[in-house]
């Protein structure tokens, strides 16, 4: 049957786990590190943000890869591999996860607010949202986030493409434009921040392999290897590009306004929204907040999926027999989905005060263990579990064990910055 398809249909029926990790990606990391790297240095990051993206390839990839061919989730791996690669993983993402969903929540919330002028407590406001992306995924599970989440990164796709066209043409644009500027201290812990993040951590590798899971399981067979990879690569390459224009937007439309850029996630999207309207004409400001919160509302729905799936496969992994093996025909699945949007609210309701101090600590740690990830991954691709001839070849192994000395020696750096150098 397949076969009879013409390519275009072909590859939109293959598309699915990739679309959403690009969907996963382009959240915090691109509308606001991607989009302030151009604001404060205009393109003079162009190229540590492909780099990034080119290093942390391999690694990302291979949760897509490992999963069309084994058919379980990289994190059931972790486990194979010992208890001390599972358990540091494990204990870095339940840490972590409900901090994430908070933030992306409460960012989200912001960029809602700020693009339609309402006026709503933060609280309620997270509890609403967060209500809403739980009756849609509780309601569908894998099959509608995917349809969603296929129609939401077309839409902001396409806008915030022909936005980057509409800023790129009131730009100057020269080879000395493209230079890295001159690495100070604050600039040295910016771009280590940049390339961590860039284009999503190392966990985003997990996420993949766990969506693969779930498609193979809405279809009832695992996917071929190398439509699996077609897929990661479209969803990948989205990324990438959305990285760089993000990075356009905010260089033509912050940079060259000369305005201080906003300290603050919530402040510095109202401050994107609000130049991008005196640049453009007030026209663009619908055009601008309805791309800017499609992405973030993807983000905010695929990783509260995700999430829900990763504290499952541990608990799974961490509890042998647990049941059910798939999260989508349980009531666990809602269990835990309800339990992870309740702890962030709680969060925000007892510690919104201090929480841009355990988002710092909770973004520490998704960069430090991003060596260890990669490192995990890589020994999976090669591991036992694949045979020979479905590994990837040696210029891929070369390539991920140079991403990884990447890595491991910026979180070296980052280190020495932050905590030796005086």
């Amino acid at each position: 049957m397949q076969q009879s398809l013409n390519p275009t249909t072909r590859i939109l029926k293959i598309l699915g786990p990739g679309i959403l990790y690009a969907a996963a990606a382009v959240g915090i990391s691109h509308l606001v590190q991607a989009t302030r790297a151009g604001a404060e240095y205009a393109l003079g990051l162009t190229v540590i943000v492909v780099l990034a993206c080119i290093i942390k390839y391999p690694s990302l990839r291979f949760g897509g890869d490992y999963a069309a061919v084994t058919g379980k989730s990289l994190i059931s791996n972790y486990r194979q591999q010992g208890p001390w690669a599972f358990y540091i993983y494990a204990i870095a993402q339940l840490f972590s996860m409900v901090f994430i969903i908070a933030a992306i929540s409460l960012f989200t919330l912001g960029l809602l607010k700020a693009s339609v002028g309402i006026s709503i407590n933060n609280l309620l406001g997270v509890g609403l949202l967060l209500a809403f992306v739980v009756f849609l995924l509780i309601g569908g599970h894998y099959k509608l986030l995917e349809k969603i989440t296929k129609v939401i990164v077309a839409v902001f796709t396409v806008l915030i493409i022909i936005a980057v066209a509409l800023v790129a043409v009131r730009m100057e644009w020269s080879l000395g434009a493209f230079a890295v500027p001159h690495i100070s201290g604050a600039t040295l812990m910016f771009i280590i921040a940049l390339i961590g993040f860039m284009p999503s951590p190392a966990d985003g590798s997990v996420l993949q392999s766990l969506w693969v899971c779930a498609r193979a399981e809405q279809d009832g067979q695992k996917p071929k290897l190398s439509d699996a990879r077609l897929d990661f690569n479209i969803g990948y390459l989205t990324s990438v590009v959305l990285a760089v224009g993000f990075l356009i937007l905010g260089a033509g439309v912050i940079h060259t306004s000369g305005a201080e850029v906003a300290k603050s996630n919530g402040g510095f999207a109202e401050q994107l929204l609000q130049l991008f309207t005196v640049t453009m004409g007030s026209w663009s400001f619908p055009f601008i907040a309805v791309a800017a919160f499609f992405v973030m509302f993807s983000t905010l729905y695929t990783v509260v999926d995700g999430m829900t799936r990763i504290a499952i496969a541990i608990g799974e992994e961490s509890f042998p027999g647990w049941p059910p093996a798939n999260p989508d025909n349980s009531r666990v699945y809602n269990t835990v989905i309800l339990v992870l949007c309740l702890a962030a609210l709680l969060v925000l309701a007892t510690l919104l005060r201090s929480f841009a101090a355990f988002m710092d600590m909770t973004s520490i740690l998704v960069f430090v263990v991003s060596p260890l990830i990669a490192w995990l991954n890589h020994r999976a691709i090669w591991g036992a579990q694949i045979p020979v001839e479905m590994r990837p070849g040696i210029l891929m192994r070369i390539w991920s064990l140079a991403g990884i000395a990447v890595l491991s020696l910026l979180t070296l750096t980052y280190f020495y910055v932050r905590f030796l150098a005086q």
